[in-house]
């Protein structure tokens, strides 16, 4: 097999969801290298953050510039210099020599009200290039998959899905203090994990525990100070704003509330109720849309992010949980995204 290069770049980034699928997508990587005899090496920028990850796989820092510019100008030539197919798991590819490149949704396109003019603009741009110049296009869901074909008008044979996972919550150890940093007992309070970004939805959270004023809710993600107190969410007593939470510390969350609520309009997979999931959780309320009755069958409840009602009146009936933990697998989805770069390999 030709040398896979990675684009490192995720490795100079906080891990959110897509930094997170690269971290592990390359972890299982690394565990492969040796027995399917594979060469594969890391280009990054020098301005990484993790360092020393991986017993087989070299990381390589390359050229002086970053971000943007490192990603379109120094990785590309380098890459060449490697002669090797470069792998892109978080979005976004050089346009020169571009290779296969993970898109994880299309959101920017679908929904550009939830982004400023200038990322919608710019991403719109970026991917329709993608799309054109890459090798093979991988996405997260059926759902991703299709939208793809739908936006851009490209062949379903250029687009494989590799499902994200959960296992990696395991590998964490919880941080109950945080329990007694907000003076939350175990199982009385409903969980939300949510940012200022419009798509996730955090609103309905507000107007949930308005709805129910004897329930406690907690929201997990960093907040938007202006918009906390614009929507008067300092005036409910039943809603607790963590502000970021530590892996730890939010592993703890999981495993100790009530139910899980996510509420979001739009995702291409939905990682966090499948933590919450594989953390024991055993009440999970999801949107009925986009991707995630794909990837959630019946195991939750699901309801209409645009539309606010007695949510918490209805129960899940018979339990699914380990058959939809039994269907996403790391090791798994390393293996078929091997198997894409395999095919593409001479092309």
């Amino acid at each position: 097999m030709r040398k896979i290069i990675v684009n490192g770049r995720f490795l100079s980034q906080q891990i959110t969801g897509v930094q997170r699928v690269a971290h592990e997508l390359v972890r299982e990587l690394d565990n492969l290298v040796k027995e399917k005899n594979i060469k594969v090496i890391i280009l990054t920028p020098k301005n990484i953050r993790f360092e020393n990850l991986y017993k087989n796989i070299k990381i390589k820092k390359v050229g002086f510039l970053k971000g943007h510019l490192w990603e379109q100008i120094e990785l590309p030539f380098y890459t060449l210099k490697e002669r090797g197919r470069l792998l892109n798991l978080c979005n976004t590819a050089p346009i020169i020599n571009t290779g296969i490149v993970d898109i994880h949704d299309i959101s920017f396109r679908v929904n550009p009200q939830f982004f400023s003019k200038k990322f919608s603009w710019y991403y719109r741009v970026l991917i329709w290039i993608l799309v054109k110049t890459s090798k093979k296009i991988l996405t997260v869901s059926e759902f991703s998959k299709q939208e793809i074909i739908k936006h851009y008008r490209v062949s379903k044979e250029k687009i494989g899905v590799i499902y994200n996972s959960w296992e990696h919550i395991l590998r964490i150890n919880e941080d109950f203090s945080i329990l007694q940093k907000f003076n939350l007992e175990k199982k009385s309070f409903y969980l939300a994990v949510s940012s200022v970004a419009p798509n996730k939805n955090f609103k309905y959270i507000i107007e949930l525990a308005k709805l129910y004023p004897e329930k406690q809710f907690v929201i997990a993600g960093k907040k938007n100070i202006k918009v906390f107190g614009e929507l008067g969410v300092e005036d409910l007593k039943n809603l607790i704003w963590c502000g970021y939470v530590t892996d730890e510390e939010l592993k703890a969350l999981y495993m100790t509330c009530k139910a899980f609520i996510y509420p979001s309009f739009y995702e291409g997979f939905g990682l966090p109720p499948l933590e919450a999931m594989g953390c024991g959780c055993e009440e999970i309320y999801v949107s009925n849309t986009s991707c995630l009755p794909e990837i959630f069958g019946d195991s939750v409840v699901y309801l209409n992010p645009y539309k606010v009602g007695k949510l918490l009146d209805i129960k899940i009936g018979e339990k699914k949980e380990k058959m939809i933990l039994n269907k996403y697998n790391w090791r798994k989805s390393i293996k078929d995204l091997l198997k894409i770069v395999e095919e593409y390999n001479g092309k």
